[in-house]
């Protein structure tokens, strides 16, 4: 036998190198009444076995069939007077096995010789004939050839020692499979104390070790679903839309191995679908359609107010036979319909679909429950966003400037981008104001917070500086009248606001140029002789806060073609140490600013790689470009004078 088996068993032999097996395990002494005890009991000597070690109630006499022959008898009644001879003065051992009900056999091992004195049991447990005259390296044999170097690593670990052991092994069944073996016992002292006989009780554990495995593959999956449903449970809570709440669906329900989904409410007496996914037009109309006489499992989940569980495309034909087409040529091969009900106790259902027959065993119809529920919650809520989001922009939007802004000599660019949710309502405005003499006024600012109150002061701070500016005043003027303003508003600590604004006179004809702050951002600058870069002002105190503050104008020249880039800083700031991330990141995309056309590099701005900031916010942008060739005002006057 060439099976890399050491010959000579001796307690110190170390010849064969340490494998690698993950089943078997070698034990020490274990505490009283623990797993893999071997401990003392209350019998007398030879009174070793199963029968008095817990409810397997199978001993040594026992262990062979009851019609071996004369030669079986005679080996087991060997065995058990060798293995009663063997424990000396040593207390009885009491073998409690893993198991209440296992195959078991017990062994002596001579260490010197190599002989194995054992019960007919333990050789049919091995697949090995009742009357082999065997020895340890007969045994090994059994043993899966990828598994010995380990097994024999932990057994000269056992046989170092005169100890309590326990060892988990495989070998090889008569018809190919492998089987779990469990052997414990104790390794006996020579007259010179060494280790010289090993004693034992071997169990076949391969059902034990089967329901062991199955029981962690069910918690493992337990442990699985939970943490999908608490990913499914996070998504549908973010989802801030019908889309996204059926996007978040199509990705969670995957986990309960759904892969089609109709969600259905009824609305004014009528029923609607309100989010459907991986089915077709004409499966979805089959489904859900309702007409009196005319049942489908939507509407008897919906009037029984109680599951529909259809396991298979027979049970679907079998109960409503006019959808026997669709159980034929739908991809989804068992379907379940739930009932769900919202707020105000309206009731919709909820109908999914899998790609294979479904048995539905209990746990899994409460996690479906569970799952429509969700479904539904996430549902409303996303509808609710959407109307109070729909009501909040068009109220935002009736604050702003109508229309495309327009001015003599420039041309004008603008967006609004919202970064609010459901009735919250930016501060952020814009706005171009024609001036006398051919000027034109742009200006930007930002209102602090989000709410109706912000959104309305928003308005009328903007009318506040376009009357100002149309009276004739300064940059610098304009933002101390404004200032002034709101501060005679702020009467109320409780509900006070501050905003930020930037005010910049342009005169397109000699690209004359007057800019204010009030601790807004400043504008950028992109000229076709020179790279993007921000304009320097005195930032000045934000509107609102101190009535004596002042402001101060700076003046500068622009050539023709020039792009002027006001923007709030919902395009500019982030967080984190690299505060000017996002200005450079601007910046970049103005590169080819005055060779682009206007609306297209205004969609660049919002759409470059910027990092916004954790909570968000919205970003007003006005982009003004100056025209080239555009006339002084005197000769266009003396023009339309002479026409």
């Amino acid at each position: 036998m060439d099976r890399n088996v050491p010959t000579n068993w001796d307690a110190g032999s170390t010849r064969v190198p340490a494998g690698s097996l993950p089943e078997t395990s070698t034990g020490t002494p274990a505490a009283a009444n623990g797993p893999g005890q071997v401990g003392r009991g209350q019998v007398g000597r030879g009174q070793v076995g199963p029968a008095q070690s817990g409810p397997a109630q199978s001993g040594p006499a026992q262990s062979g069939p009851a019609q071996a022959d004369a030669a079986s008898h005679a080996n087991a009644a060997g065995a058990e007077a060798v293995f009663a001879e063997s424990l000396g003065d040593w207390p009885a051992i009491v073998f409690q096995p893993n198991a209440t009900s296992v195959s078991a056999g017990f062994f002596t091992w001579e260490m010197i010789s190599g002989e194995v004195i054992c019960e007919p049991a333990t050789y049919r447990l091995h697949g090995m004939p009742e009357d082999t005259s065997a020895t340890m390296e007969t045994f090994l044999s059994r043993v899966p050839e990828s598994d010995l170097a380990s097994v024999v690593e932990a057994m000269q670990q056992m046989m170092a020692s005169c100890d309590t052991y326990q060892i988990e092994y495989r070998v090889k069944a008569d018809d190919g499979t492998l089987r779990s073996m469990e052997a414990r016992g104790r390794v006996l002292p020579d007259p010179d104390g060494r280790p010289a006989r090993m004693i034992g009780l071997v169990m076949d554990t391969t059902a034990m070790r089967a329901k062991r495995d199955a029981e962690g593959r069910r918690l493992r999956e337990g442990v699985g679903r939970a943490h999908r449903t608490q990913e499914f449970t996070a998504a549908l809570a973010s989802a801030s839309s019908v889309e996204a709440m059926i996007a978040a669906a199509r990705a969670g329900m995957g986990a309960y191995g759904a892969d089609s989904l109709i969600m259905v409410a009824v609305e004014d007496g009528r029923l609607n679908i309100v989010a459907s996914w991986g089915l077709d037009q004409a499966t979805i109309d089959a489904l859900t359609y309702v007409r009196q006489g005319i049942r489908t499992p939507i509407a008897d989940a919906m009037a029984w107010r109680s599951a529909v569980y259809l396991g298979s495309a027979e049970a679907l034909a079998g109960d409503y036979p006019h959808l026997a087409d669709i159980a034929t040529t739908s991809p989804q091969r068992s379907w379940v319909a739930l009932p769900v009900t919202g707020s105000h106790e309206r009731v919709g259902a909820c109908l999914m679909g899998f790609a294979a027959p479904h048995e539905f065993l209990p746990e899994e119809r409460a996690l479906l429950i569970a799952a429509s529920g969700l479904l539904a919650q996430s549902l409303e809520r996303a509808r609710i966003y959407e109307s109070e989001h729909g009501l909040a922009s068009e109220l935002q939007q009736g604050l702003l400037p109508r229309g495309t802004l327009a001015a003599p000599g420039v041309t004008i660019a603008t967006r609004y981008q919202a970064a609010t949710s459901g009735m919250e309502i930016g501060g952020d405005f814009y706005d171009a104001i024609r001036l006398k003499r051919g000027r034109v006024a742009l200006v930007i600012g930002d209102v602090q917070g989000h709410n109706l109150f912000a959104a309305s002061l928003m308005g009328r701070l903007r009318t506040a500086v376009h009357a100002y500016a149309r009276e004739g005043h300064g940059p610098a003027e304009v933002m101390a009248r404004a200032n002034q303003w709101l501060v005679d508003l702020n009467t109320d600590p409780d509900r006070s606001l501050f905003a930020t604004c930037c005010f910049v006179a342009l005169q397109p004809a000699t690209g004359e140029l007057a800019m204010c702050r009030a601790g807004h951002p400043p504008p950028a600058l992109v000229t076709p002789e020179a790279a993007p870069r921000m304009l320097d002002c005195e930032g000045g105190l934000p509107l609102g806060i101190d009535a004596k503050a002042r402001y101060a104008t700076v003046k500068s020249r622009v050539p023709p073609g020039a792009v002027l880039v006001l923007t709030t800083d919902g395009l500019l700031e982030t967080d984190g140490d690299d505060v000017d991330y996002n200005v450079r990141c601007m910046l970049g995309a103005l590169e080819n600013g005055t060779k682009t056309d206007l609306e297209t590099l205004a969609d660049d701005l919002l759409n470059s790689p910027r990092r916004p900031p954790r909570h968000g916010d919205d970003v007003a942008l006005l982009l003004a470009r100056l025209n080239e060739h555009v006339p002084p005002v005197w000769s266009r006057r003396r023009r339309a004078l002479a026409d």
